[in-house]
C-alpha cells in the first residue's frame, strides 16, 4: 500500500488528500456543511483523492508547511 499524500495550499486555503496515483476520470464536488469538497474519481468509479475548498476560517492560524502525518494499516482479525 503506498503513502497517502496529503498537501495543503496557503495561498487557495485547500487542503488535498491522495489516496493513490492513479489519473482522474472526473471530479465531483458536493458541500459538507459550510465546507465544499471535490472528489476526484477514477474510471472505475473509485474516489482516489479529496480537496477541502476554504479549508480555514478567515483569520484561523495557517499550520506549518509541512504537516505531520502517520498512517497505520491495522491488520484484519
Amino acid at each position: 500500500m503506498k503513502p497517502i499524500r496529503i498537501t495543503y495550499d496557503r495561498t487557495g486555503n485547500v487542503l488535498s488528500v491522495r489516496f493513490n496515483e492513479q489519473r482522474e476520470a472526473f471530479c465531483r464536488e458536493s458541500d459538507v456543511g459550510n465546507k465544499e469538497v471535490v472528489h476526484s474519481i477514477a474510471a472505475d468509479g473509485s474516489i482516489i483523492g479529496v480537496e477541502i475548498l476554504n479549508f480555514l476560517p478567515k483569520g484561523a492560524r495557517r499550520p506549518s508547511k509541512v504537516l505531520p502525518v502517520q498512517t497505520r494499516i491495522l491488520a484484519a482479525s
